[in-house]
């Protein structure tokens, strides 16, 4: 059930692996070093004719990107480059990019899930991408911008590295955020455990008000729900085994994960959970709903206030704390691997990728401000402290909304993705500057308990490459995918699935991660 990191649930035939591997053999045959770039001049030079490439990635906000726009202009001017971006919404990228990937006409620059995905590391192993490292020895403030432990993580057996992270902070609390002014009307105390959680949303559902009793943030319900799930014992990653903590269980093989999907699938049932979960491709419906007054709970990040009280001025938010679980368990945040995909660079691209390096050097030098803050009186203004304040993107015009800067985004440094000052400001622009220690806080009682996915996310199973993703679809796919949907789908048949699973090759998949990953231990993603 779980998405992303927990499991890989598209089926890719091996034809369709074969085709990428022919399409791309000779790729970078007969291409030599080149210290400039050959198409255009360098990037932040003053030179007339610009540096151009070709980009894909995907978009988490709206895909509604408009080419020649004013940002787009302002960044190719200052950065002398000519990008030409393709967009995907980043709920249909991963299959979508790998038809792109096939059929051998990749753009120069392409984001991807990286090594830590069999389908991306078999294209990067059979030469289908530039290796990086002499660029990144050149380029230091691209080095820098990622934790060596990350790069370590990134490099091959031989120490190459083909793949720059999109990083994301390790520690990312997914709140359950409730409208106050609800459970005040009702007289509903705010909860500390599962079962008084339940009942405030059992007493929400039969109040009469017209709102839904709990739905979830922009992303699937899974991600979003990660840290309500430590409250019933699980991570949804590998953790170490009870009777023997060398040995590492993946979350399909504990008990309580399986009973948490199945909570999960008992408040839609009973109608405390959104019905639209699992059912509209649209991940942002449920903060749609949440800000526009139409839910009382929701899963995610801390949203926008001032949306909600446009809608609902009485309105009030707040975060309830981690909930004690049915067992005691204490609730708290898991600890994500700090890389959401990222990018390589197409092997055939190789006379370009000086020019590349040139230009993201440039994003974190002297184009830094430029990337953090976009332009003053449009991205952000300066208050009489002389800060920059960002501006809160529905106050924006529309060239300078966020939805046209994020596709011309890259790579942003480690040191940015947890920074209290900025995030203050963005309260500050947002009119919620009363709010910002009361969130802080917030985030500190989450980040008080942490729990871990203990496998290491570059280890793969040679059986889980070879299989996994079939065997996943032939025996457990559709049971675990319909759990949401089809309530006749019950915990025992999803065991009869697993044990299916488990003997098509699953538990040889966990006993091979076992054997491979030697360093079992705790993960420090920032050293």
């Amino acid at each position: 059930m779980y998405e992303g990191k927990f499991r890989k649930k598209q089926v890719w035939k091996l034809g369709l692996l074969s085709f990428v591997i022919i399409s791309l053999l000779g790729a970078a045959v007969g291409c030599a070093s080149n210290k400039s770039p050959s198409n255009g001049t360098a990037p932040g030079s003053d030179a007339a004719k610009p540096f151009k490439f070709t980009y894909a990635r995907p978009t988490w906000g709206p895909a509604t990107y408009t080419k020649g726009g004013a940002y787009e202009k302002e960044l190719f001017k200052r950065a002398n480059v000519d990008i030409d971006v393709r967009i995907i919404s980043v709920m249909d990228y991963d299959a979508t990019i790998k038809t792109t990937v096939a059929s051998g006409d990749m753009p120069d620059v392409i984001w991807g899930l990286g090594p830590i995905d069999s389908f991306w590391k078999d294209v990067q192993d059979q030469g289908g991408f530039l290796k990086i490292n002499e660029y990144l020895d050149r380029y230091p403030a691209v080095k820098e911008a990622v934790p060596n432990g990350i790069w370590k993580k990134m490099a091959d057996e031989k120490g190459d590295i083909y793949f720059i992270p999109n990083l994301i902070y390790p520690v990312v609390p997914f709140f359950i955020n409730y409208r106050a002014d609800i459970f005040e009307q009702l007289g509903i105390a705010e909860p500390t455990t599962i079962k008084e959680f339940e009942a405030a949303l059992e007493t929400i559902k039969n109040s009469g008000l017209d709102v839904v009793p709990l739905t979830h943030g922009n992303t699937s319900l899974t991600w979003a729900a990660k840290d309500i799930a430590t409250s019933l014992g699980t991570t949804g990653g590998w953790v170490p085994s009870q009777e023997d903590p060398n040995r590492l269980v993946p979350p399909e093989m504990q008990e309580a994960h399986v009973d948490f999907v199945f909570w999960l699938q008992d408040l839609k049932k009973r109608g405390l959970l959104d019905e639209e979960v699992g059912v509209n491709p649209d991940s942002s419906f449920g903060e749609t709903k949440f800000k526009s007054g139409r839910a009382a709970v929701m899963l995610g990040h801390y949203p926008n206030t001032t949306e909600l009280k446009k809608a609902v001025p009485n309105a009030k938010i707040k975060i309830m704390g981690p909930l004690t679980g049915p067992n005691g368990e204490q609730g708290g945040t898991r600890v994500v691997f700090p890389q959401d995909r990222g990018f390589y660079i197409n092997a055939k691209a190789k006379d370009k990728a000086e020019g590349i390096f040139q230009f993201l050097n440039w994003t974190l030098t002297e184009g830094a401000e430029f990337r953090r803050y976009g332009i003053e009186g449009k991205t952000y203004n300066i208050d009489a402290e002389g800060r920059k304040v960002p501006i809160p993107d529905d106050q924006r015009e529309n060239e300078y909304k966020l939805a046209q800067i994020e596709p011309l985004k890259f790579i942003d440094p480690m040191s940015e993705k947890l920074d209290w000052e900025a995030k203050e400001l963005e309260f500050i622009g947002l009119g919620m500057q009363d709010q910002f220690d009361y969130y802080k806080s917030k985030f500190e009682q989450y980040t008080a308990t942490t729990y871990y996915d203990y496998k290491d996310p570059t280890v793969t199973s040679p059986t889980q490459a070879e299989i996994g993703p079939q065997i996943w679809e032939d025996y457990m796919g559709k049971v675990d995918g319909s759990i949401l949907t089809d309530f006749k789908v019950t915990k025992e048949m999803w065991k009869q699935a697993r044990q299916k699973w488990l003997d098509a090759g699953g538990q040889k998949i966990a006993d091979e991660v076992n054997e491979l990953q030697k360093d079992k231990s705790k993960p420090n993603y920032l050293e």
